[in-house]
């Protein structure tokens, strides 16, 4: 098969994977939530043929069996059960960092229902760095330090049924993960953009996504809009800044890493 066309296919199943994943923590009463519904009516085709027989009182196996399978097929598209994995865990791994940075950058995250279940998502790592320090700042770097090695040990471990691990690999393992890690820069600047152009529109405030996408981007915009205010009092360069800011930042840790 192309390999293009094999790319595809694996974005899309690593899409519903990671949403699968993402019902597997919903609560009923948050089908009903405007949201966090088109969890539900996205993977609905996927699970509700498996009927009931797979739920149990506190979480519902059957998009766990879904995912199962989705990996299953992944792994046979690129002729490897285990590196489909090794995909699947970095992409969790991107998404629990992303979580904890971004409950970081704000202390509001609570108003909003997309960070309340993010933080529902995370608490368990968070509990487990809680049992080191009690200070809020302590606890997110040891959470990501958690996943961190959480990530390595799985890398190597898949790597090696993969073939594909380095001439050292503890070090390449971790290389690899402070890369992904590095990578959810470009998250940050897609949504400095798409922020930027929908204010354009006079977006609803009370969306859930305006409110995210504008929570997301006040940490790393507000503070450069104090030192250059919107020039003539209408143009705002800010979102350029932090953009530029990233993008440097991106380049330096890249370079970092190359040496290293």
């Amino acid at each position: 098969m192309d390999q293009y066309i094999v790319e595809l296919i694996s974005i899309v199943i690593d899409f519903y994977i990671i949403i699968l994943f993402i019902r597997m923590f919903l609560t009923a009463s948050e089908r009903y939530d405007a949201v966090l519904e088109m969890v539900y009516r996205a993977t609905d085709p996927l699970v509700t043929p498996l009927g009931t027989g797979l739920r149990r009182r506190r979480v519902d196996l059957a998009p766990l069996v879904v995912i199962a399978a989705l990996l299953l097929i992944e792994g046979m598209l690129w002729g490897s059960i285990p590196y489909a994995l090794q995909r699947f865990v970095s992409r969790l791994f991107q998404l629990y960092v992303l979580i904890i940075i971004i409950m970081s950058g704000f202390r509001e995250y609570y108003i909003n229902p997309l960070t309340s279940f993010g933080q529902r998502v995370v608490n368990p790592v968070r509990a487990l760095a809680a049992n080191f320090s009690r200070q809020v700042l302590t606890v997110n770097l040891l959470s990501v330090l958690l996943l961190l090695l959480a990530h390595v040990v799985i890398s190597l471990v898949l790597g090696s049924l993969v073939g594909r691990l380095a001439i050292n690999p503890v070090k390449g393992a971790v290389i690899g993960s402070v890369s992904l890690i590095l990578d959810l820069t470009w998250f940050f600047i897609y949504v400095i953009i798409i922020n930027a152009l929908i204010s354009w529109f006079s977006p609803d405030p009370g969306n859930p996504f305006v409110q995210l996408l504008a929570m997301i981007s006040a940490p790393l915009v507000d503070p450069i809009r104090r030192v250059i205010p919107p020039l003539g009092g209408m143009l705002d360069i800010s979102p350029i800044v932090a953009i530029i800011g990233l993008r440097i930042a991106y380049g330096i840790g890249q370079s970092v890493l190359n040496q290293l």
